[in-house]
């Protein structure tokens, strides 16, 4: 994140960087590697904003990605060269990031009178939240604060080898270099910042729904004090759509988003369906963080990803929330030449651009 230098100090050593390397005056390049597609958005400073150069998205194959790792690490190098090809991108250095079950973020507080034994004492007391071998899991943490009696709060990132690895080799196959290796909540929360200045003392939910996740990133006072990713977003509707009309997985996706056709009454009545679901989903988040949490409670709920466009969606989730809820804008404050991006097509990948653009955001963090 740009703010407070956790989104750096983490990417940087997960991808192995030291903190002086930078994307220089360059564009920068954020690349969001999904579930069900990937995206690409190029920003180039223009005096003190940011300006959108490029955006562009491939759809992947049914099942290249499982569980938010990659099992056709071909198919997933090819989608890459293809949209670098369509956007015509110079840039090779890109902003990447992880997310799902080999991810594990943990706030934490360690009591240490000597600052330089602080990372040993963290990374020992890490161990007992990491559900995995550590001599396979790449670990670090950053300070949010110290008190006087020694006791250090911490947000801790530990990140399976394997995964991690995977992800890199496909980029760098691809032509690419990944420069920087963030994480999905930390990325919603740079677009955030950049688009909706609000008060230190307001805690607002960005909810990334997605064709695999809904992943909730509770922002107060510069820092995600909440995250929470769950496994269920818009394939549960594909699969319902495809079992109950009997279609193939395409026939079923190219419905779902309208296709440029009707809505059949069927599909619409598993959509509502499905909203009640991810709405009730997002309800539980929001709870869970009210109730575990001595923070400011959530004052609205900003949705994002290409599920967030179900039909009602926001008002479900304000229902059963009592929050005001509304679709994000990422370009809000981001400006565009409108001899290139019309005002209807931003609008109409607004949902699915939130974390590319806190991806490229954080790249070009200074």
């Amino acid at each position: 994140m740009a703010k407070n230098g956790i989104g750096q100090s983490i990417s940087n050593f997960i991808s192995g960087l030291s903190s002086a390397l930078s994307f220089g005056g360059e564009s920068v390049v954020g690349l969001s590697i999904g579930s069900s597609s990937i995206k690409l958005v190029e920003l180039k400073k223009s005096g003190k904003a940011w300006k959108l150069l490029h955006f562009g998205m491939v759809q992947l194959p049914e099942d290249a990605i499982i569980n938010r790792e990659i099992v056709n690490q071909i198919a997933i190098i090819e989608s890459i060269k293809t949209l670098v090809n369509q956007l015509k991108l110079k840039t090779k250095n890109v902003c990447i990031s992880l997310s799902g079950t080999s991810l594990i973020i943990k706030r934490m507080v360690v009591e240490v009178k000597n600052v330089r034994e602080l990372q040993d004492s963290v990374f020992w007391e890490a161990e007992q939240y990491i559900p995995f071998d550590i001599s396979e899991v790449v670990m670090d943490y950053q300070v949010l604060s110290r008190s006087k009696d020694y006791k250090t709060d911490v947000l801790l990132v530990a990140v399976k080898r394997s995964v991690l690895e995977s992800y890199m080799n496909c980029v760098q196959e691809a032509g690419l270099k990944a420069k920087i290796v963030d994480i999905d909540f930390f990325a919603l929360q740079n677009c955030f910042e950049a688009n909706y200045p609000t008060s230190s003392a307001e805690a607002v939910a960005v909810v990334d729904i997605g064709a695999s996740a809904v992943k909730t990133a509770v922002c107060y006072a510069g820092i995600p004090v909440f995250t929470k990713d769950s496994a269920v977003g818009g394939k549960n509707l594909t699969s319902e759509i495809q079992r109950n009309l009997n279609l193939s997985y395409v026939d079923a996706e190219s419905l779902k988003v309208g296709g440029g056709q009707a809505i059949p009454q069927e599909v619409s009545d598993l959509m509502h369906i499905m909203g009640e679901n991810l709405a009730t989903e997002v309800k539980r988040s929001i709870d869970f963080y009210n109730a575990s949490s001595t923070g400011a409670p959530v004052s609205y709920i900003l949705l994002t990803g290409g599920s967030s466009k179900i039909p009602g969606l926001s008002k479900l989730v304000e229902d059963a929330t009592g929050l005001p809820t509304q679709i994000a804008n990422p370009f809000n404050s981001i400006s565009y030449d409108p001899a290139v991006f019309t005002q209807d097509y931003l609008s109409a990948v607004a949902p699915i651009a939130a974390v590319p653009l806190g991806l490229a955001l954080r790249a070009g963090a200074k």
